[in-house]
């Protein structure tokens, strides 16, 4: 859900109309309601409030939840004119900035800052909808006390959909007669520190959103954290730029709507709520690529829609009136099933950054809804059409078919994903580096002298290691595998100049080499009686004797 923009709260009371049973609700009474309506009183007549709500909504079938935090802080609450107020909403639909003031409301959005004339009382009841203040026993069909031996109290507390009737409004906000509304069940818990003042309220609700014959199955779940007690006092700070916001008469609409049907396609996950706010019950919610029926459009960036067969919103920012691609993420290794291009996106008119060759290996990062993979080779971000890789790991039927071996020799050519050697007795091997692990300083170059750990399918040299032994004379443990051992003789220097030395060695063989590879000890000059050190014809050290 994407986090990008804000949506102005409706100024007035939602009209909800919910089927209610008409059996009795069974009644909370004695001394334990009394001592929770208590907790209750206290804090819904306190003067000051600092209050942070996280709210989670889950809906039956969608990966994503609808998540909004709520950070409250009011103050001088009981004054005839003197009440101030600031509330940040921050939602996976956007966020939005509210402060109150000498009876106004201002509403700091992304594209607008207003403020409406507002009473304390009509304030007071949209404080009520964020924090649930006199969820009072009368609504509850079960509550019970815990006393803690530091004298604080935890109330667990069970309400029906009869008992809750007449509350319901302040839980979902916006919802409407059409939107057809049923509480399942709501459970919860306030904790009370030993002087009763309320510190934590925890909230679960489940409830359906029935329309036609679909039924949505939805579970909101509210975490309210008290930071004072009824008696601390909280200051409020509000911008001083208050004073630039643009003042709406009372009977200018909030919110226009211009009516246009179209189908249009969720770019990202979309909440579906039930006003054009961000505070607004979630009805549902659309995957990325889903398709939505516009019937509208408001002047504050929200989609008019019909869902379900009833009226609904949802974030105009993250829809498109053509398809789009949709990416998801996923994690894996696939195999090519056949040679293939790889590209720099899911299109075929994409820039070639590659192949790969039947039963080639590679890791998979995603997928598209138009039939490509998303994977990493050479370390960037490519696509592969789906139809050439499998997830099944290649399978041969003879043993001989492929093995595994290591080689080492000169670099002759190198390429993309390609390194050509040729080794001692003149052979040359292609090797295919594609998911190679190269050692090296400076790089694999022509001239390198190299080990190179390999596979061997049906002719094919694939690389699983190449170890440049240019720069590195450390780490040669592995060169006995192919029959070279590091050796040592004596010799004379029978030619040294800027660029090249040549030793005739004691056993008969005479070495050369560039200056740049090998390792110098002493000085030396032609005639030099030195110390060799060397693997196959490879000259990689000398010493002055």
């Amino acid at each position: 859900m994407k986090k990008k923009t804000a949506a102005m709260i409706c100024l007035c009371s939602f009209a909800l109309a919910l089927p209610v049973s008409a059996l009795a609700a069974p009644e909370v009474s004695g001394s334990t309601a009394r001592s929770y309506d208590q907790v209750v009183d206290l804090m819904d007549g306190a003067d000051d409030l600092d209050v942070t709500i996280e709210e989670v909504v889950s809906v039956a079938g969608q990966a994503a939840n609808s998540e909004k935090t709520i950070n409250v802080q009011t103050s001088q609450m009981s004054s005839d004119d003197s009440m101030t107020a600031a509330i940040e909403v921050k939602t996976g639909d956007g966020d939005q900035t509210q402060y109150y003031e000498d009876g106004y409301l201002y509403t700091d959005q992304e594209n607008s800052q207003t403020k409406y004339s507002m009473s304390q009382d009509i304030m007071k009841q949209l404080l009520d909808r964020y924090i649930y203040l006199n969820l009072t026993s009368e609504y509850l069909s079960g509550l019970q006390a815990e006393k803690k031996e530091d004298g604080s109290t935890t109330y667990s507390f069970t309400a029906s959909e009869e008992t809750i009737a007449g509350y319901e409004d302040r839980l979902l906000e916006g919802i409407q007669a059409e939107h057809e509304i049923n509480i399942v069940s709501i459970e919860g818990t306030v904790e009370t520190d030993k002087d009763g003042n309320l510190k934590k309220r925890d909230i679960e609700m489940v409830y359906t959103v029935n329309s036609g014959d679909q039924s949505q199955m939805c579970v909101l779940t509210s975490n309210a954290t008290f930071h004072n007690t009824a008696e601390e006092t909280v200051e409020v700070e509000l911008p001083k730029e208050l004073e630039n916001f643009d003042e709406k008469a009372q009977n200018t609409p909030a919110i226009e709507i211009t009516k246009e049907e179209r189908t249009i396609y969720a770019t990202d996950d979309l909440n579906i709520r039930a006003q054009n706010s961000v505070t607004a019950a979630v009805l549902g919610g659309i995957e990325a690529g889903g398709t939505i029926e516009q019937i509208g459009y408001t002047n504050d960036g929200w989609i008019q829609i019909r869902y379900n067969d009833v009226t609904a919103y949802v974030y105009a920012e993250y829809t498109s009136q053509t398809k789009p691609v949709i990416v998801k993420e996923m994690g894996g290794s696939m195999y090519a099933t056949a040679p293939v291009n790889v590209r720099s996106s899911y299109s075929t008119d994409s820039k070639i950054l590659g192949t790969l060759e039947t039963d080639d290996e590679v890791t998979t990062t995603g997928y598209t809804d138009n039939g490509w993979i998303r994977v990493k080779y050479n370390g960037k971000t490519a696509y592969i059409n789906q139809s050439y890789l499998t997830w099944t790991v290649p399978q041969h039927e003879e043993d001989n078919d492929v093995y595994t071996g290591y080689l080492e020799g000169r670099v002759t050519d190198t390429g993309v994903n390609t390194v050509v050697v040729q080794t001692m007795d003149g052979m040359v091997y292609n090797f295919s580096t594609a998911h190679a692990t190269e050692i090296t300083s400076d790089g694999i170059v022509i001239g390198d002298w190299v080990g190179v750990t390999y596979k061997n399918r049906n002719g094919k040299y694939i690389a699983s290691e190449v170890e440049d032994f240019s720069y590195d004379y450390t780490q040669r443990s592995s060169m006995t595998q192919s029959g070279y051992r590091d050796q040592v003789s004596y010799g004379t220097v029978i030619a040294y100049d800027l660029n090249q030395i040549i030793i005739a060695l004691e056993n008969g063989m005479t070495l050369s080499a560039d200056l740049e590879n090998v390792t110098i000890d002493g000085e030396l000059y032609n005639g030099a009686y030195v110390i060799a050190n060397y693997i196959g014809s490879y000259l990689y050290a000398v010493t002055k004797f």
